[in-house]
């Protein structure tokens, strides 16, 4: 069952939200609120206001905002429901109404993550031994260090078949010991054994860095060469990223994701520096996986092995990431060698060099279409835009694929029509198109709206005689914020009050949310309410003025010199206003 809105209550009134952000960020006090470095992109100039007062938090730069439980929810890379268990165990607030079954899955699941844990730490413990020379030869080979294999958790599963088993069934139930993925039965007498044998093993984490499964890679000519563990109640190979609680913060402050295919050439990238890395790792890139990614950044290069699998990955990726509305940069490097082995050759730096200059998706697109087709005949130039259209269909900001897809018509010299006619047909015909974005141009509020709604906000309750004043003189109609005027008289009419949070709820979009949300952070005066009042008026005045004058210019053309009379007279009468 769904948390219940008294634990999210108890929760939200118990929580610190200065003492939670500023276990991550360094935070010094201005004004009435607390100011820092935004965790959630990179900056210089503090951007970052948490208002202990109204326990929320804002920033200025990239307009993350929220309470409590969205900052954990943000910060761990959690969902409500995991951030509010999180908050309340930390704080000894029950959150949940569980029944009987849900009991009994979080108590499964509690066990599992148990024997995950215990057997992450017996093949460490196998990886140390002197048995297990081979492992630690082939792990030498690759380059890895013993801080890597450390950090990493690697360990090594050894021949015997039951070594695990005899670790485990003292404590566990035979089972509970299948169901989590390390032990398998025989069907045909049975007996029970070990899943990994004979392998170099990797944890799984979750990207709370609790271990889930294990991928094994065999030592010999075993097949198959890669052994992961199976799903299970942990373990969703389709929605994980290995090495994602590793990366989280670094992808955080980079701003963008590395996105590689297997557990040695994340490793290895990570070993080189290059913290920002995460793996697929046994499955192509799924929307599950797209999502995630998605909590800690809107970036990624992709470099995945330079094969025909791999190729074919890239550009089931490429699809996936923008339909998911991603900026994606595709490296494919030289010599068809994987990240692993291209900087155990070149050095970091020249790996670094290449990830800094890798091209964009359409960049990339374009250059294979253009390498696999004779372009400079008519059937190739058609054979390279069909590739392509697929990609452009899949490209979420309109603003986005019409560009590019102006610059296909360019790229090959053909009429932009007709590529905008292939394109619907690829799209299906039908397909929902994105609604336009809004315009990069984003007005601001003026400093007597702020002010006006910051002390509207301060007084609550009080703020009948504002509302009233509103509502009668209509002083906001025309105006940017008018919606968000006409959302405070609404909620002070219904519920006798304007609280920021209810307001916040009940406005449209993000540009009317996030004034809200900077208009928090404003020094209400309320002295200055009566100026607000007025700019406010004179500014409704000169919108009339200038309709007016529109008008007249119109009366003019048509020589209806009459109407042009009458309309001078307004203006006239209103310019007089404004002067006095």
């Amino acid at each position: 069952m769904s948390p219940s809105g008294d634990g999210i209550d108890r929760v939200k009134s118990a929580a610190d939200l200065v003492q939670i952000v500023g276990e991550h960020v360094k935070l010094r006090k201005s004004g009435s609120s607390f100011i820092g470095l935004c965790p959630f992109h990179s900056e210089k100039t503090p951007s970052f206001h948490v208002h202990a007062e109204r326990q929320f938090f804002y920033c200025f730069g990239c307009h993350a905002k929220g309470d409590v439980i969205h900052f954990v929810e943000r910060m761990e890379g959690l969902s409500f429901a995991d951030a509010l268990r999180w908050l309340g165990e930390r704080y000894g607030i029950p959150v949940d109404n569980r029944s009987r079954s849900t009991d009994r899955k979080a108590g499964e699941r509690r066990i599992l993550l148990e024997i995950q844990a215990k057997a992450g730490g017996y093949f460490r413990r196998e990886l140390a031994a002197g048995t297990a020379r081979q492992a630690q030869r082939y792990l030498e080979a690759r380059g890895l260090t013993p801080e890597s294999r450390e950090r990493f958790g690697i360990g090594f599963a050894p021949r015997r078949s039951d070594g695990l088993l005899q670790e485990l069934r003292a404590a566990y139930s035979l089972d509970q010991l299948r169901l989590s993925g390390v032990i398998q039965r025989n069907e045909r007498d049975s007996s029970h054994f070990d899943r990994f044998r004979g392998r170099v093993m990797f944890p799984i984490w979750n990207e709370a860095g609790k271990i889930v499964g294990f991928g094994g890679r065999a030592l010999g000519e075993e097949q198959p060469k890669y052994l992961n563990s199976p799903e299970t109640p942990l373990y969703n190979k389709s929605g994980t990223l290995y090495a994602l609680n590793l990366a989280r913060e670094s992808v955080r402050k980079q701003g963008r994701a590395v996105l590689v295919e297997g557990y040695m050439d994340c490793i290895a990238l990570h070993q080189a520096g290059i913290g920002n890395a995460v793996a697929v790792c046994g499955t192509s890139l799924t929307e599950a996986q797209v999502r995630l990614l998605g909590r800690f950044t809107k970036k990624v290069v992709v470099n995945f092995d330079p094969d025909e699998a791999g190729d074919s990955a890239t550009l089931r990726s490429l699809g996936l990431l923008l339909e998911g509305g991603f900026g994606v940069r595709v490296l494919a490097l030289p010599d068809r060698l994987d990240p692993d082995a291209y900087i155990r050759k070149h050095g970091v730096a020249a790996y670094r060099e290449l990830l800094e200059r890798a091209p964009t998706d359409f960049e990339y697109l374009l250059a294979r279409a253009q390498e696999k087709h004779a372009v400079e005949t008519i059937e190739g130039k058609v054979g390279a835009i069909e590739e392509l259209l697929p990609h452009l269909a899949r490209v979420s900001n309109r603003i986005e694929r019409e560009e590019k897809t102006r610059r296909v018509a360019e790229f090959f010299q053909v009429e932009e029509a007709d590529v905008r006619v292939e394109l619907h047909k690829a799209a299906g015909g039908d397909r929902r198109k994105p609604e336009l974005v809004r315009s990069r141009h984003k007005p601001s509020l003026s400093p007597a709206e702020r002010q006006l709604i910051k002390v509207i906000l301060d007084l609550d309750r009080e703020a009948g005689d504002i509302v009233d004043q509103l509502d009668r003189t209509q002083v906001h109609v025309g105006m940017d914020s008018e919606v968000v005027f006409g959302a405070i008289v609404a909620l002070y009419r219904k519920d006798g009050r304007v609280e920021a949070e209810r307001l916040r709820e009940s406005l449209p979009g993000d540009r009317e949310q996030n004034w809200i949300s900077e208009a928090v952070f404003e020094e209400g005066d309320q002295q200055q309410v009566a100026g607000c009042l007025e700019w406010l008026g004179r500014k409704r005045v000169e919108r009339e003025v200038a309709r007016l004058q529109r008008q007249i210019e119109q009366a003019e053309r048509s020589r209806d010199f009459q109407l042009v009379a009458s309309l001078h007279s307004k203006k006239a009468r209103l310019t007089l206003s404004v002067a006095g």
